[in-house]
Order: C-alpha cells, then sequence, then structure tokens
C-alpha cells in the first residue's frame, strides 16, 4: 500500500518546501487536503504553487475536500446550492492533479456536517443524498476524476448496507467510498470487537473501497459512553487485520493518517511503518 497523511496541509493551502519536505521525510508520498474558503479563492496562482511544490518531493494530492451547504437539505435552494458548490470543488481537484475528491453527506444538524439529527436516516434524506451524488457524479463524467464518500455513523452513511445502497442506487461508477472502520464504531461491542466490524466492511464494501484512513480509537472510563479517536498503535483497534484487508484489496492504495495534530503525527507514521513491516506488506512509492 502507499502512505499518505491529512492533517498537514494548511486550509490556505500555503505549503512551502519546507513543509513538503516535512511530509516526505516521515515516510508518506500521498496528502489529504481541506480547502477551506470558497471555490474561487482557490486562484490558478495557488493551484500552480501548490502543484509544483508537492511535485518536487514527488506528493500526490490523493484527497481533495471543500466546503458547502448540506446537499442532503430538504430546502431545494440549500440542496441545489451545495451541489453546485461540489461541482466546482470536483472542477478544481481535476485542475490540481488529485486522485479522488472527498464528499462528506453532510447532517441537517446546524451544528455541523457530522453531528447526529435524527431526520439524517429518513428514507427521504436518503433519496435527497442519492439525487446530490448522481448530480455531483455529472461532473465526474466532465472531468474524469472519482467522488469518495467520508462515512460516518452519526450520518445518513450509517451503516455498510446503507452506504452500498446508496451508492448503488446513484447508478455511477464515479461514486467510490473511504474506508474508515472508525467512524462506523457505534457501541461498546463493536469497540471491543473491531475484528469482526473490519471483516463485515470489507465484506460488504470492497467493489467501491478507493482510499482508507488511519485512525485508531479507546474507550473513555467516563458515563455514560464515551468512544474516542486516538494515535494509531495506542488503542484498541484491529490494525493487522485492517491492513491485510486493505492491502489485499488495493495493494496501490492510498492509506492516510488523519485527525491528529502535527506533533502527534511522527509517531503515527512511526507506528504504521513499523506494524506494516511485521506483516510483509510493503510501502510503494
Amino acid at each position: 500500500m502507499r502512505l499518505g497523511v491529512a492533517g498537514m496541509i494548511p486550509g490556505d493551502f500555503n505549503v512551502d518546501e519546507k513543509l513538503a519536505s516535512r511530509i516526505a521525510e516521515l515516510g508518506f508520498t500521498g496528502v489529504g487536503a481541506h480547502w477551506m474558503q470558497p471555490p474561487e479563492a482557490l486562484t490558478a496562482t495557488i493551484r500552480q504553487r501548490f502543484r509544483a511544490v508537492l511535485d518536487q518531493q514527488g506528493i500526490q494530492l490523493v484527497q481533495f475536500w471543500g466546503m458547502y451547504p448540506p446537499i442532503i437539505s430538504p430546502d431545494e435552494q440549500v440542496r441545489r446550492t451545495g451541489v453546485g458548490i461540489v461541482q466546482e470543488i470536483v472542477k478544481l481537484g481535476a485542475d490540481l492533479g488529485a486522485a479522488m475528491i472527498g464528499v462528506r453527506p453532510t447532517s441537517l444538524n446546524p451544528r455541523g456536517d457530522y453531528w447526529p439529527h435524527p431526520d439524517n436516516y429518513t428514507p427521504q434524506t436518503e433519496d435527497r443524498l442519492v439525487r446530490s451524488l448522481r448530480e455531483i457524479a455529472a461532473a465526474c463524467d466532465v472531468h474524469g476524476i472519482p467522488i469518495f464518500l467520508e462515512c460516518h455513523l452519526t450520518t445518513t452513511l450509517n451503516s455498510p448496507e446503507s452506504v452500498r445502497r446508496i451508492i448503488e442506487h446513484t447508478e455511477s461508477t464515479w461514486v467510490k467510498i473511504n474506508m474508515d472502520p472508525v467512524n462506523f464504531v457505534r457501541d461498546l461491542d463493536t469497540a471491543y470487537h473491531t475484528t469482526e466490524l473490519i471483516h463485515h466492511l470489507f465484506d460488504v464494501l470492497s467493489p467501491y473501497v478507493a482510499s482508507a484512513h488511519v485512525k485508531d480509537m479507546y474507550v473513555e472510563d467516563r458515563h455514560v459512553v464515551h468512544i474516542s479517536e486516538t494515535i494509531p498503535g495506542t488503542g484498541i483497534f484491529d490494525f493487522d487485520t485492517f491492513f491485510q484487508r486493505f492491502e489485499a484489496l488495493l495493494p496501490d492504495g492510498y492509506a492516510l493518517v488523519e485527525h491528529l495534530p502535527e506533533s502527534q503525527i511522527p509517531q503515527a507514521a512511526a507506528f504504521v511503518i513499523q506494524k506494516l513491516a511485521e506483516l510483509n506488506i510493503p510501502i510503494r512509492r
């Protein structure tokens, strides 16, 4: 597999040679990047500079995200605005040379795209998500770049079965997923048996996997139930099974460390490199 990192690229894409060199020194050949401003602010000058700096270090922009209103909103104007912005993000990602475009299913909770809301799981919301993804996939047809879905149990993409159903209903070969098992840990039984969760996810979703995120998790000693992310190698996630299943499926695919402050990324990278060596899984460049 190939190794990448999400979280070291600033939201304004102000990447200099020093940062790019640091990413490469940690063993990463790919990055995930979030553009945190409106699409029109990502000018040609910024895009050219960004690509040039990464190219100097042989770093691939694997995953590219942007910001947009909810694409599952029952307000049709809001939904269409969100879809239109994602279509612009697809165009920008193609120009940046990204391998794929990240699409959040968003949430009906106004406080955040990944915060829960009871209506995230209704058939009507699922239908709106399918419609939005079909419209976004039309931009993929034009620009020749796939999208991948960021799944999470707090969103409409809350189980492997719902994810597969939604993808199949889009009737598009451009719609893929990012494999992130920690995002499906919903209770203590799942947390303590991640091996079973990993196998189930790969068994159901393998035809649609385009990349993976590398995270760990642990159960906090708090009431009622608190399950939190942590540095890979310091929690209870079954990385042996995860890496073996991903390597068997996508030996040239990217697995990206994410959701860590930069100060903790070296520890995560060292763990991943060591674990892959123990499993005799080669790191491809």
